[in-house]
């Protein structure tokens, strides 16, 4: 079954490589870039709060999800499973842009991606589409540039989600709890 799914991986990432439309190779190393450490999604989420369109408390729990998904990302989950790079070893796969030198499974792009995502969709429903396509952009675009295979950025996805689940949860219990303290 692994060995399956691991070809279907190869499939699929070798199929977008190949089918890529040149004429987006610049927006797709755009998304990526911004994308980076989840800054795109930052300057959003202080955009929004500076515009009073988002609440600076949920700004906050936006930072929350968002470093968490790139520590359990980054520093958790790289190090640990080593996937390497869909280039590493093969000259024959066309990357665009650098060559990241960090492990490939998850992608913390899309780790970051999908836990702003996630916190914006809750914060902001009114934007649910947007938020959720731009996050999948993200994610598309590290398979599109060559440097992930589909399945990391299918995990990253997944820690982000779950990261985000959790960055609400905890802070909605603080919330909770500060209404109920007595002050002093």
């Amino acid at each position: 079954m692994t060995d399956h799914l691991i070809s279907l991986d190869h499939f699929l990432r070798a199929w977008v490589v190949t089918h890529r439309v040149h004429a987006l190779d610049g927006v797709m190393w755009t998304l990526s870039a911004v994308g980076r450490g989840g800054l795109v999604w930052l300057l959003i989420g202080a955009g929004l709060a500076v515009w009073g369109r988002l609440r600076w408390r949920d700004f906050a729990r936006l930072v929350l999800a968002v470093l968490m998904a790139a520590l359990v990302a980054n520093q958790i989950l790289k190090p640990a499973i080593q996937r390497e790079r869909p280039f590493v070893g093969r000259p024959e796969v066309p990357v665009i842009g650098g060559l990241p030198s960090d492990e490939s499974f998850p992608s913390g792009h899309a780790a970051n991606a999908f836990a702003s995502a996630f916190v914006l969709a809750r914060m902001l429903p009114g934007g649910c589409v947007f938020w959720w396509l731009l996050a999948f952009a993200t994610a598309y675009s590290r398979v599109y540039l060559g440097v992930h295979y589909p399945s990391d950025v299918i995990g990253g996805g997944l820690v982000g989600v779950a990261c985000a689940a959790l960055a609400l949860r905890v802070t909605r219990q603080d919330a909770a709890d500060a209404r109920v303290r007595p002050p002093g």
